[in-house]
């Protein structure tokens, strides 16, 4: 299963019982009481997602670990392919 099919199916799973209870398919005590909370449901889930998405961005990036010994092989990785291009007549425009 893929993350796509598993996403698509917990969507399935919340779509199918909030849609029969909003379009008037299922009525109990419940959903007669709190209506405008269910219909307002994917709109705090959507704010959640967005807060959740956000917060795990910024959490990320600020421990984000720096890598010294990586980015100086990383520069003599450049350096040695601006000399083997030199050497097959590029020229660049620095």
């Amino acid at each position: 299963m893929t993350n796509l099919q598993r996403w698509l199916f917990y969507a399935t799973l919340f779509a199918v019982p909030y849609l029969a209870i909003v379009m008037g398919t299922v009525q109990t005590a419940f959903t007669t009481k709190y209506l405008l909370h269910i219909q307002l449901l994917p709109l705090l889930l959507l704010i959640l997602f967005g807060i959740y998405s956000a917060w795990t961005v910024l959490y990320r990036t600020f421990t984000f670990n720096d890598c010294p010994e990586a980015a100086k092989e990383l520069q003599a990785e450049i350096l040695e392919a601006r000399k083997d291009l030199i050497a097959k007549g590029f020229k660049f425009r620095d």
